[in-house]
This record gives C-alpha cells, sequence and structure tokens, in this order.
C-alpha cells in the first residue's frame, strides 16, 4: 500500500456524529476520571534499614582500628633506627669519605686509591 492509498482510504472515512448532550458532560466525565485514577503506590521500604548503618558504624570501627594500629609501626621503626643509628652514621661516613677516591673512564668506575682491608 502505497502513500496515495492509504491517504484516500482516510479520507474515505467518517468521523462519528456527537450529539450536543456530549460536549456538555464531556469536561464532567474528564474531570470524574482523573479523580478515579488510583494514587501510585508508596515507595517499598528499603531492605533492612539497620543494616546499611549497621554496616557503616563496623566500617568506622575497623578504619579507627586500623589506625591505631599503624599509629604504633612508626614508633617500632624509629626504635630500630635508633638501636643501629652508630652503625648508620658510620656508614654515611665511610661513603663520604670515598666519595672523592672514584675515576671514571672509558671503562667505568674504579678506585683511585684502594682500601686497606
Amino acid at each position: 500500500m502505497n502513500d496515495f492509498d492509504l491517504k484516500s482510504k482516510m479520507k474515505a472515512l467518517s468521523v462519528p456524529e456527537r450529539g450536543g448532550d456530549y460536549w456538555e458532560t464531556f469536561p464532567q466525565r474528564v474531570i470524574k476520571e482523573v479523580r478515579n485514577v488510583p494514587a501510585g503506590r508508596p515507595a517499598p521500604q528499603t531492605f533492612m534499614p539497620g543494616l546499611f548503618l549497621g554496616s557503616q558504624v563496623a566500617l568506622a570501627c575497623l578504619m579507627l582500628g586500623f589506625c591505631l594500629w599503624q599509629s604504633r609501626m612508626p614508633g617500632a621503626l624509629s626504635h630500630a633506627v635508633l638501636k643501629d643509628e652508630m652503625k648508620l652514621r658510620q656508614s654515611l661516613q665511610r661513603i663520604q669519605n670515598n666519595l672523592g677516591r672514584f675515576m671514571q673512564d672509558e671503562h667505568g668506575m674504579h678506585w683511585l686509591i684502594e682500601e686497606k682491608p
């Protein structure tokens, strides 16, 4: 069916005649139908509302415990560093003293003066 046939069939159809009573009562019928429409359903309640709050509290406690546990780690680390402070200072001084004893040539880095054991 092409457009011409469709348009000719649509023009051939007749609109049903409505009486004066129909048009006079039309607004009241529309208002009645609108008022008779049932109200929308209330929003469903969330599944176990306490579960969400409880999980938030549990997560907060877990994070607090983790932070307290981590706060003890720097103390243990600083204690270990202070314990070996003398060895650390000697190693740093050896590195600083030996920096001037290196020489670089086409074969790489070499000692200028060999360290005696």
